[in-house]
């Protein structure tokens, strides 16, 4: 072997040897960093946000109707979320009274609503969405089955020993549509499937079934929670931790947040962070904690740009699960109220717009409503009676047929006939 092959051999064994302890510090020190941020799990108090969810469907609304309900049970599943929407501040139409409202304007619901009767049905019941549930299955059962278990007697010897078990399992199935009636917009069916079960165990023969009525409750409670969550806000609590050091006070902080005093805990975090800067011989994994917790005070003052600001700055200098975890819920808050003021502005738009063509309504109604001014307007005109009393037949009127006002239109040339006829109006 050559000297030049042997230097060759050397420089890889040399180089792939730094590769490999370069790989095993990388590896130790995240294993390292992860353990230690375990451990700060388990010693760190927790605390809880918000996160406020807008709509699932997008839309805001304050008044709701039901089209027709399909399907056994889907009476009972209306009930329910009347009742929820009826106490989250929701005008509820009450189902006979919008089918005679329909039924006036000559307009009928089926299980199927076209754009151009929803824009119909949202020209005479205003900003509103229409619900449609269709039910396919809904019906409990009840089986019984035995099973054993391992059970240690006196003897201290395993014995099998017989266990009886009665089951109550609810089924539902169906869907639910929603058509936003201020739009037209008509939203795809969103199916629902709940099976949940509830089991009593005895060793000395079969138990009583669970009640059937409580555990098709729960069936019934998932889809008012699926409904409540399609057209109103709902809250989703995650727990985040923040800490609470005694160096440098940060034990104060956390306090003060525990009494339920965020301002004077964002005080004291800022002044911590301030004196943690200052010190320096300060250890970065303190800084770091400092840093977070006064991106965690950001954070429940709902001001999510700050707050990933310092959540940066904390990850710098002490990366783990429990600042990406901040890090990561402060991101979906933020998203989260972006979607709520897009419902806001689009809610506020509809609302300006429906007054805008109310308001022409009203201007038209009127343009086309026939006064005693017009009626005096078409007799200096000239124009014949049979013109005029078919005028006054074909149109919407609003006479004034007072005393002084008959002797005004009598003044003015009316005669007897179109006078008589604008009182039969």
């Amino acid at each position: 072997m050559k000297n030049t092959d042997l230097q060759i051999i050397i420089t890889v064994i040399t180089r792939n040897s730094k590769a490999a302890v370069l790989l095993f510090l990388f590896i130790f020190s995240s294993v390292i960093s992860s353990r230690a941020q375990f451990f700060e799990s388990l010693v760190c108090p927790q605390v809880t946000i918000t996160l406020s969810h807008p709509p699932d469907l997008g839309i805001k609304v304050s008044k709701i109707a039901f089209g027709p309900a399909t399907g056994m049970c889907s009476d009972q599943l209306i009930d329910a979320i009347q009742s929820d929407f009826i106490r989250n501040n929701i005008v509820v139409i009450d189902r006979a009274h919008l089918t005679s409202i329909l039924a006036e304007h000559q307009l009928t619901l089926s299980g199927f609503v076209d754009q151009t009767s929803a824009s119909a049905i949202g020209k005479i019941l205003g900003p509103s969405a229409l619900v449609i549930v269709k039910v396919q299955v809904c019906n409990v059962k009840v089986d019984r089955r035995t099973g054993k278990r391992t059970i240690t007697d006196k003897d201290k010897k395993s014995i099998e020993i017989p266990v009886y078990y009665s089951r109550t399992r609810a089924f539902l199935r169906g869907s639910i549509q929603a058509v936003d009636l201020a739009t037209g917009r008509i939203f795809a069916s969103q199916p629902f499937d709940y099976s949940p079960e509830r089991t009593n165990e005895s060793e000395k023969g079969y138990p009583d079934p669970p009640a059937e009525f409580d555990v098709q409750n729960l069936a019934f409670q998932s889809f008012t929670d699926v409904a409540h969550r399609m057209f109103l806000p709902w809250s989703e609590p995650r727990t985040l931790y923040f800490y609470d050091n005694k160096d440098h006070n940060l034990k104060a902080a956390y306090q003060a947040l525990n009494s339920g005093n965020l301002d004077l805990a964002f005080e004291i975090s800022k002044k911590n962070l301030q004196e943690c800067k200052a010190d320096t011989k300060i250890k970065e994994k303190l800084l770091s904690h400092a840093y977070y917790n006064v991106g965690m005070t950001f954070l429940l003052k709902e001001d999510y740009d700050k707050a990933l600001e310092f959540f940066q700055e904390a990850a710098k200098l002490h990366p783990g699960d429990i600042v990406t975890s901040a890090m990561t819920n402060c991101k979906k808050a933020k998203d989260l109220q972006i979607s709520r003021q897009i419902v806001e502005q689009k809610a506020s738009f509809e609302a300006e717009k429906k007054i805008e063509e109310d308001t022409k309504a009203v201007q038209a109604d009127q343009a086309n409503t026939l006064t005693n001014k017009d009626i005096i307007k078409l007799i200096q005109m000239k124009l014949s009676n049979a013109i005029i009393l078919q005028k006054i037949k074909t149109s919407k009127c609003n006479f004034d047929t007072s005393p002084d006002a008959l002797g005004i239109l009598n003044a003015a040339g009316v005669n007897d006939e179109i006078i008589v006829a604008m009182m039969g109006k």
